[in-house]
């Protein structure tokens, strides 16, 4: 829900499109691997989100979202992807760019040659 997710996160930014007031089911949550890694409940997140200066929680409990229906932040759907692709990664060593025949028109990897017997 924040700015920071939502310029590159396509299924949220559809979530609160879809929704003229910009609420978003919990439920959809439940289904981030962090979360389930977490092992949390709707209930547990509705009950942390109500005291969120970040985002408002609906009467029902079932729907979050921005705080006062916050508008979202410009798109940027390409920024996560041109880093990996590009090699360019804040803290990490640049990794070796594919050749040009291993990467599709929208620049996804397709083909890699790994020596799994000496990695």
């Amino acid at each position: 829900m924040s700015d920071g997710n939502l310029v590159r996160d396509r299924f949220f930014r559809e979530q609160i499109e879809a929704d003229k007031e910009g609420w978003v089911l919990i439920s959809h949550f439940l289904n981030c691997n962090k979360v389930k890694s977490m092992g949390i409940s709707s209930a547990k997140i509705a009950e942390v989100c109500a005291d969120s200066t970040e985002v408002d929680v609906s009467n029902d409990k079932t729907k979050i979202r921005r705080k006062d229906n916050k508008s979202l932040p410009e798109k940027n759907l390409e920024r996560k992807r041109d880093a990996k692709a590009s090699g360019k990664s804040e803290g990490r060593a640049a990794a070796k760019t594919p050749d040009e025949d291993q990467v599709d028109a929208d620049g996804k990897i397709v083909l890699v040659e790994k020596d799994f017997d000496n990695p």
